[in-house]
């Protein structure tokens, strides 16, 4: 059995030249676009294209390390937008709901470490909404988007089955 690899989904294109190159010291990417548009007393619009210093994939890395709850809630909102549901939540909210639940330090991949999780899936990322889990209780919650209130019932009514279901009475006979 082969090596399956993961296709990523955007890839930063290499720079051709110096000019182009993203400043940081080991990267080869090319600088990131960036538009500015202003509205001139004619009424005319003027739109002036330009360079970042950096390519986008070392400026999310910076994001990351200097404001890492401003990160969080893009990451956040981007997966809102991904799933067209909406996204009511502040930097100011986040940061207080990261202070009292601790889960900036204890956000990662493994089994115990924190996830976000909204209360009804029905219901759009709001802080009202949020909650913490581990990704443990997250995975055991399943993922088929019924509600919880289902799955409790239908989870009681299969082991009240099972505990309703009785062996037959051995009466000697091998078969």
């Amino acid at each position: 059995m082969g090596y399956r690899r993961r296709k990523r989904a955007r890839k930063a294109p290499v720079a051709r030249n110096k000019e182009e190159k993203c400043i940081t010291k080991w990267c080869h990417n090319r600088r990131a676009d960036k538009t500015t548009t202003k509205v001139l007393v004619s009424g005319r619009v003027a739109v002036y294209p330009s360079r970042l210093p950096y390519c986008w994939k070392c400026k999310s890395r910076r994001l990351k390390e200097k404001y890492p709850v401003t990160y969080v809630l893009n990451l956040l909102r981007s997966r809102a937008r991904q799933r067209k549901l909406l996204f009511s939540i502040t930097l100011a909210e986040f940061k207080q709901f990261c202070a009292d639940t601790g889960y900036l330090k204890h956000r990662g991949t493994h089994p115990d470490d924190l996830t976000v999780d909204r209360i009804d899936w029905n219901k759009g990322y709001h802080i009202w909404n949020l909650r913490v889990l581990s990704h443990e209780e997250n995975s055991a919650q399943g993922a088929d988007n019924t509600p919880r209130a289902e799955r409790v019932a239908i989870q009681e009514a299969d082991e009240q089955s099972v505990s309703a279901y009785t062996l037959p009475s051995d009466d000697g006979e091998p078969f």
